[in-house]
């Protein structure tokens, strides 16, 4: 089992580092619906490159984290403290999933715009998903 949750976690961290450094460079493809949107549709954050790429690092960094803690690639870093990290990351993505901010995660307020839509069957699950699995691995471990 925990060969499924590490790869289905480091499937979602690659996606979403992959979509943020696209963005980060300047793509378009998704773009349109990767930033929270106000009722009138137009944008509740400020959409900046920098922004993007540090986003895409950090899920970047994290995934490297998992397969460190996963025994798969070697890190400088002690495994106690591999595994407070891996707890940290799955609370901010399981706090980010069911968040009652007004523009994203499961219990937002504003519902009828297009990133609302993406968010409540993409963004907010994969980040459910991010939490539990990171949790299943903290749980999992025997070091």
């Amino acid at each position: 089992m925990e060969a499924a949750v590490v790869a289905a976690c480091s499937a979602v961290l690659l996606l979403g580092a992959g979509f943020h450094v696209y963005w980060g460079l300047g793509g378009r493809i998704g773009a349109s619906v990767s930033l929270p949107q106000r009722e009138d549709g137009s944008p509740a954050v400020k959409e900046t490159a920098v922004g993007a790429l540090a986003v895409g690092l950090v899920l970047a960094l994290v995934f490297l984290l998992v397969l460190g803690f996963a025994g798969l690639i070697q890190l400088p870093v002690p495994h106690w403290l591999l595994k407070t990290a891996i707890i940290l990351w799955a609370a901010i993505f399981t706090l980010r999933a069911l968040s009652w901010s007004r523009y994203f995660g499961l219990f937002k307020r504003v519902r009828n715009t297009r990133f609302a839509r993406y968010d409540s069957l993409l963004y907010s699950p994969s980040c459910l998903l991010l939490g539990l699995g990171l949790f299943l691995l903290a749980l999992a471990d025997t070091a």
